[in-house]
């Protein structure tokens, strides 16, 4: 079966036939405002977020600025390339129960969207039809529950990831990430697929995932990936689809034609998918994958054309920093990187047309931009993720997610490239807290300063050579290292919230967990993370047994050093279940004895 022509696409492309004599040659027509799937300019639908100018906005109008993380409870691979090695069960209890154990902790992070690519094979049956299996059903219940804090979620509808497969007869097993689009059967299963989750009702919210107003954006595919010529002949269904094209508009097979052929492949199928979605009365924004850096080049122009023609609201991509300054297989090889110097990581692609720097440029200005993964890389630094922050600003970013959250129920015993948990990478923590603060306020389109190591802005410093990062303004103290001997910035000591590493002039704190301060409506809520220890190397995944230690019984002594919380009269008290349990009463927040754990300070005078 050919690829479905509509009569306009036959117009553009006897015009392309004028230009197009190699791969690339056709230029883009750039992007519009539209309403997802529909290309009708300013039209919005109540309580939608949705985009405008190429920049994404809720529905009340404000522009977006998000911050989150990849959190995948409800994809197989996650179960069994970390879960199962901790003797979980894989049950439908257990995959949502991890929801109720580290939304928490990412809503005290300040995450406010979650990201999830997943893998259809875990829930579809061999034409795309939804199969009710444990995975959607924690599917259903991560979007219950982080509706239930405040968070966004956006959903990537199609990867496969390592072969897994809770249904092995979904129409995902065996099909390779190229026939994800090339191959006209797998296109339609999967139009299938997205169709029914659409009318999918969520029995934890009530609403059909296509009415989840809290779902920002769909990602159609995660890392798409096209056959290239002469490969497309190796593959029956792609070819026979290739060729029938060909027959259609009376075109010579070669590489030119097929090149045409492919950028029409990737706008016919973003359009037809944003079609899909809106005759299923989904009105989120539809945001197509442009991969990694340096995806750009000669023989991907096509691509990005037909992405550039398509009704797709935004692209994403990537920020990996740079993998090539590991030597040779680090998968299997891993080293420590905490020493590298990234700035060339991040200034090369961000001047080059091929790597980041097509996302600047006037063409691409009508979509919205985010990025779908990033991570430092072999590492536990805590000054890499607010120099990352204010890098997607200056790439024009309006959502950045990080890859991937590790679950608190593996964390302590992981290890690996990519490591972020709130209790086990206490400093990196911290410094991914500083960063949403950098991020959130941050000018979209910044001027890019590329000495990026060692920065003093008006409210934030960030230090390579300190390890630390720390966000300073009216209401916030947000640091990532002891911030006694460093700190450049100006400290308040009428702020309302503080995180902490360490000590400051304003809190000093004995032990080596993350610590959060909040000044709420009078009343001071503290929350002590437990002291963390190294005992392993957290770069290392060759490294055996547990990475690190977790103590949540020491006690530790903190000082409090707040203008309106001087000297008076005050009951500390201990919330465990919801009940308060005093702990000490005081005239001073001053060398108070407390363990790792939540606590309430209220004045008693």
């Amino acid at each position: 079966m050919g690829i479905r022509m509509k009569p306009y696409y036959f117009i553009i492309l006897c015009l392309m036939f004028l230009t197009a004599c190699s791969p690339g040659a056709m230029p883009g027509t750039g992007g519009t405002d539209t309403v997802p799937g529909t290309g009708q300019e300013g039209q919005r639908y109540p309580g939608y977020t949705y985009m405008s100018g190429g920049r994404l906005y809720d529905a009340d109008g404000k522009e977006l600025a998000l911050w989150g993380v990849n959190f995948q409870p409800c994809i197989s691979w996650e179960y069994h390339d970390r879960l199962w090695k901790r003797n979980l069960p894989e049950t439908a209890e257990m995959l949502k129960s991890l929801s109720d154990t580290n939304i928490p902790e990412l809503h005290r992070m300040g995450v406010n969207v979650l990201r999830c690519h997943l893998t259809p094979a875990d829930f579809t049956d061999a034409e795309g039809n939804l199969v009710e299996t444990i995975y959607l059903e924690s599917l259903d219940y991560m979007v219950h529950k982080a509706k239930e804090y405040g968070m966004y979620v956006t959903l990537a509808f199609v990867n496969h990831m390592n072969d897994y497969a809770y249904v092995p007869e979904s129409f995902m097993c065996g099909a390779t990430r190229e026939d994800w689009i090339n191959d006209p059967g797998i296109v339609e299963k999967t139009r299938n697929y997205v169709r029914q989750l659409m009318q999918h009702r969520n029995p934890y919210t009530g609403l059909t995932y296509a009415e989840e107003k809290d779902i920002v954006y769909w990602e159609l595919v995660n890392e798409p990936s096209l056959y290239g010529w002469p490969a497309i002949q190796e593959h029956e269904n792609a070819y026979n689809a290739f060729k029938d094209w060909l027959a259609e508009t009376g075109r010579e097979e070669n590489a030119s034609a097929y090149y045409i052929y492919r950028q029409f492949l990737v706008q016919d199928y973003i359009d037809g998918m944003c079609g899909l979605l809106d005759e299923c009365g989904a009105h989120q924004p539809v945001i197509w994958n442009m991969n990694w850096a340096h995806y750009r080049s000669e023989s991907t122009m096509d691509i990005f054309d037909g992405t550039l023609s398509s009704q797709a609201d935004g692209v994403c991509v990537c920020n990996y920093l740079d993998s090539s300054m590991v030597p040779g297989d680090a998968w299997n090889n891993p080293v420590d990187l905490s020493d590298v110097d990234f700035t060339s990581s991040l200034n090369n692609p961000f001047n080059n047309i091929n790597g980041y720097g097509w996302l600047r440029s006037p063409e691409w200005s009508g979509k919205a931009k985010t990025i779908y993964e990033f991570e430092t890389l072999f590492n536990d630094s805590a000054y890499l993720y607010p120099i990352q922050a204010q890098y997607f600003r200056a790439l024009n970013m309006q959502s950045a997610t990080m890859w991937t959250y590790c679950m608190k129920e593996y964390a302590q015993w992981y290890a690996g490239a990519q490591y972020l948990n709130l209790t086990s990478t206490p400093a990196k923590a911290a410094s991914f807290i500083v960063a949403k603060a950098i991020f959130e306020n941050t000018p979209i389109g910044r001027t890019y300063d590329p000495l990026v190591n060692e920065q003093i802005g008006e409210n934030y410093a960030i230090s390579k050579a300190n390890n630390s990062s720390v966000w300073s303004d009216s209401e916030k103290f947000y640091h990532s290292g002891d911030a006694l001997e460093w700190c450049p910035v100006p400290v308040s000591d009428e702020v309302n919230s503080i995180v902490g590493i360490g000590n400051s002039q304003i809190v000093e704190y004995s032990g080596t967990g993350i610590y959060f301060i909040d000044d709420i409506d009078g009343k001071l809520h503290i929350t002590l993370e437990p002291n963390h220890e190294w005992v392993g190397e957290p770069w290392n995944s060759k490294n055996p047994g547990i990475t690190c230690n977790l103590d949540y019984d020491t006690a530790n002594t903190l000082s409090i050093r707040l203008k309106d919380w001087g000297e008076g009269q005050y009951t500390v008290s201990r919330i465990e279940d919801g009940a308060e349990t005093v702990v000490t009463e005081c005239t001073a927040l001053e060398n108070l004895s407390l363990a790792p754990g939540d606590y309430v300070v209220t004045r008693t005078e």
